[in-house]
């Protein structure tokens, strides 16, 4: 064991989904015990904490909510920090999480995200969401999320050809795994047919394409790796976080690929030593099903044009070649945006740990997350990719 490893001990989430009548420190605190119960850590146990957390208009609590929530669960007198990055917050607040144990200042670091989005009106989230784009350029023309996915999809299909039967297949699957997750936000049972049925959002995108506006939280706790064998039996290491922004004034960017999921996978596999093909498990941004699909070229699951045949092949179904969303990724799961990185390293530590249930894939030693966040002229705003293994 190396003096700078880092495992993850625990996990712990609430429920997504629209949340009445809750506050981010009911779910947030909630989050937070199942992940001290997890880890065999007590409140006092936790040195330092980075919260994820974009603090939308839904939101009563948006200063200082990472001290708010901890308050709930007697985690009080320590360093805690509040990372922004858009829909990529807490893979960013858990990454800070990271190296913090990593440097050796800490032993024992709390990573949270939380989020309140539901309980306004869809035009004040949507504008609300638009703060994550150019807001000086493109906000004022009405750019939303879908409109970006929408005008990528169809670059993508102009080049290779119609893939909308394989996108709505994405649906089908994440749906169909979101089943089996008690902690998602839609528990839908749906056919290929009913996406290519659903409403028209930003062509080729339809609703059923789309993830839902979810409250929620997750949290993880990461230790030293000779505490973290001392703390659990399975402890879950980490063996590569890497993030990057875009270039933004490239006028050569080609809008049908993922070029900066291309360059922060590349990293991420050179830090941990593996390639591609040694993953088990993945769980990708799917904020949009064409987003999945990209980032299956973008992480080189597939080459560039080759992503449909995954779907087609059924690779990425639960006893596929290389399952991804077995969670039910953003679109059934749910997507409360600072909330979602953590809880893609929940469902790969569920999954390392063969304790993922209905959803469990076969065996898995190797997981990763790609998880991105916002985007500036069509390009994201951050892409990271983390992945974890039980070595």
């Amino acid at each position: 064991m190396s003096d700078h490893d880092v495992a993850v001990v625990g996990v712990g989430q609430s429920e997504f989904g629209a949340l009445e009548g809750q506050r981010v420190t009911e779910f947030g605190g909630r989050a937070v015990r199942e992940a001290l119960l997890a880890s065999n850590v007590d409140n006092d146990g936790i040195e330092e904490a980075y919260i994820g957390n974009v603090a939308s208009a839904a939101q009563d609590q948006t200063g200082v909510v990472g001290q708010a929530v901890l308050r709930e669960v007697g985690v009080t007198g320590i360093p805690i920090t509040r990372v922004e990055n858009a829909c990529a917050s807490s893979t960013c607040a858990f990454r800070e999480a990271y190296r913090t144990v990593r440097s050796g200042e800490c032993d024992v670091v709390l990573a949270l995200g939380v989020e309140k989005m539901t309980g306004v009106p869809t035009d004040v989230a949507l504008k609300d969401m638009s703060g994550a784009s150019d807001a000086e350029v493109e906000g004022p023309m009405g750019m939303t999320f879908m409109g970006v996915y929408g005008m990528r999809a169809n670059a993508y299909m102009d080049r290779f050809g119609d893939v909308r039967e394989e996108l709505a297949d994405i649906a089908v699957k994440n749906h169909s795994n979101g089943l089996a997750n008690p902690y998602a936000h839609l528990h839908l049972d749906v056919g290929r047919e009913d996406v290519l049925d659903s409403r028209m959002v930003a062509d080729p995108i339809r609703l059923l394409d789309a993830c839902p506006m979810s409250d929620g939280a997750a949290a993880a706790v990461l230790a030293r790796g000779e505490v973290a064998e001392k703390l659990t039996d399975e402890p879950v290491y980490v063996d590569a976080v890497e993030a990057s922004s875009g270039d933004y004034l490239d006028s050569d960017l080609e809008y049908w690929r993922e070029e900066l999921d291309e360059r922060v996978s590349e990293r991420a596999y050179r830090e941990a030593g593996i390639g591609p093909d040694d993953l088990d498990v993945v769980e990708v941004h799917d904020a949009a099903t064409i987003g999945e699909l990209m980032h299956y070229e973008g992480l080189g699951l597939a080459s560039h044009g080759e992503g449909a045949s995954l779907v087609r092949n059924g690779d990425v179904l639960l006893d596929g070649r290389i399952p991804v969303n077995p969670s039910g990724g953003l679109k059934s799961r749910g997507h409360p945006v600072g909330a979602t990185g953590i809880a893609q390293v929940c469902e790969l530590v569920w999954q390392l740990r063969g304790e993922a249930g209905d959803r469990q894939v076969n065996d898995p030693t190797i997981g990763l997350a790609q998880n991105s966040g916002g985007a500036l002229v069509g390009e994201g705003g951050v892409s990271t990719v983390t992945i974890l293994s039980t070595r």
